[in-house]
């Protein structure tokens, strides 16, 4: 797995899957180029209206209700604002990574390419690796799966993260769920796209 070139072990993990009707070179292309940020706007609502919503989440979800119409948020944005690409496979997989002290609010990323995430010990930080990729799954369909594996690199750390864990992991697997929903929608519209295009 591409995965475990950069992170073989880790102490938090989620996991999640979707079946889409696009062959897997649409599936990634999609992964690339969703935006997520309008991908998650109807669930960011539903938190705001939501009670004991961890402070972190409804901060993010507070950042997100303000942003401008025309904000996007796509892989690249991602990479340019922080994460590291660590591994791709064309037409298959997408890994990135980031290192930080996620728990806190105002955290900043550590900058890393992939052999110095790969090497990273520094005391008090967690590296987080994200994996998004297609297996192929019948005629014309395929499978993507997402992972997101955390490692802390001390005692510390490890307590941190497995507490900010604990709280935010209903509401990232929401988000993830709502992400991979759009992924789905975007592949298949451009296969529809691509078929529609080669009727004579």
């Amino acid at each position: 797995m591409i995965l475990d070139g950069q992170l073989r072990h880790f102490d938090t993990v989620e996991r999640h899957r979707v079946v889409v009707a696009a062959p897997r070179a649409d599936t990634i292309r999609a992964t690339r180029e969703t935006d997520f940020v309008h991908a998650l706007l109807p669930l960011v609502r539903s938190i705001q209206e939501m009670r004991d919503v961890p402070a972190s989440i409804r901060d993010i979800a507070d950042r997100a209700g303000r942003l401008a119409p025309d904000t996007s948020f796509t892989l690249a944005d991602a990479l340019a604002g922080g994460f590291v690409l660590l591994g791709e496979r064309r037409d298959r997989a997408i890994l990135i990574g980031a290192i930080g002290k996620f728990w806190k609010p105002d955290f900043t990323f550590v900058p890393a390419d992939p052999a110095e995430f790969r090497a990273f010990h520094e005391p008090k930080y967690v590296k987080l690796a994200a994996a998004f990729w297609t297996e192929a799954f019948g005629r014309d369909k395929s499978a993507l799966r997402f992972e997101a594996r955390a490692a802390a690199t001390d005692e510390t750390a490890r307590t941190h993260l497995e507490r900010w864990y604990r709280v935010v992991r209903p509401f990232t697997a929401l988000f993830m769920r709502a992400a991979l929903a759009r992924i789905k929608a975007e592949a298949e519209a451009f296969h529809a796209a691509s078929l529609t295009a080669v009727v004579p």
